[in-house]
């Protein structure tokens, strides 16, 4: 009775509806679901009830996500659909690590300011947990934003409103969603459109390996991850540090909003501008999975 009434909502409801309270009804749930944990089962903390309701609502939507794309999208393997490549799992090491290099290169582009003296100062230490704490930042945040919002947000819009359309709604939206209303600044909004940019050289990234949603782990889980490191163990930011060059947060700083991560995200979308081209059109690979063409 619940997988009838599932599959009436998605299919007889206004097309953009599903769409719109798909994602936060999961979180009302993961956060009830949790509160209930921690109020009356004692099960959870009270101060870790907020990661475990986060950790519930990303359970919720992989459960729901293969009926969602079959139903909803008209395909008959999900999970290549989405980029995953269940059966040929092994396979997608090598778009993984073409997207880590990526990030690796654009990493080692934002430390130029440092050896121009500009606020960084290079520590060196290694702590081998915060190295397995950046490797689990990285693939956990890498993972789940990307399949959220390069796989099931870049199909939705692409189901609602074509592919062109697609592609810059899932950088917007990947953007706002980061927005902090309490500091909004001239150089936040900054991080935001650097936030934009990313998004589309994500799709970049994932039209170039044909679909697959591995190179978007690799390149945002290196990034998330090999920061991360750097900022806790390898260089030390003063309070003043330079917010046109290594983007706002003093001594944490948010690169994506300095002029060295926007001008290298330009750039990386200037040289595979023709990229677009065939994002916006059906190609090869897991996007010919539907036979209606609405899948990126």
């Amino acid at each position: 009775m619940l997988i009838k009434r599932w599959s009436n909502w998605l299919l007889q409801s206004p097309r953009w509806l599903p769409t719109l309270v798909f994602i936060p009804s999961l979180y009302l749930a993961g956060w009830l679901i949790a509160s209930s944990l921690s109020l009356f089962g004692g099960f959870v903390p009270r101060s870790n009830a907020s990661l475990v309701g986060t950790l519930i609502t990303f359970a919720l939507f992989l459960g729901l996500l293969p009926s969602w794309v079959t139903m909803r999208w008209g395909t008959s393997q999900p999970w290549q659909t989405l980029g995953i490549f269940p059966r040929r799992l092994g396979l997608q090491f090598r778009p993984f690590l073409k997207g880590l290099i990526w990030a690796l290169l654009l990493i080692l582009l934002l430390l130029i300011p440092l050896l121009l003296d500009l606020g960084g100062e290079w520590v060196g230490a290694f702590s081998l947990e915060s190295f397995l704490n950046a490797i689990c930042l990285g693939i956990g945040v890498g993972f789940a934003e990307e399949l959220i919002f390069r796989s099931w947000l870049w199909g939705e819009l692409d189901f609602l409103h074509g592919k062109r359309l697609g592609i810059i709604g899932q950088a917007l939206i990947f953007s706002l969603v980061h927005v902090r209303i309490a500091m909004m600044s001239w150089s936040v909004l900054g991080v935001h459109f650097g936030l934009f940019l990313l998004g589309l050289v994500l799709v970049i990234r994932r039209t170039l390996d044909n679909g697959s949603l591995w190179g978007c782990v690799g390149l945002h889980g290196g990034l998330v991850g090999g920061w991360f490191f750097i900022n806790s163990d390898l260089i030390e930011f003063s309070s003043d540090t330079s917010a046109w060059w290594f983007g706002p947060g003093g001594a944490s700083p948010n690169p994506l909003g300095g002029v060295v991560a926007l001008c290298a995200l330009i750039m990386l979308i200037w040289v595979y501008r023709t990229v677009f081209a065939i994002a916006g059109c059906p190609t090869k690979g897991a996007r010919n999975d539907s036979s209606n063409g609405a899948i990126p």
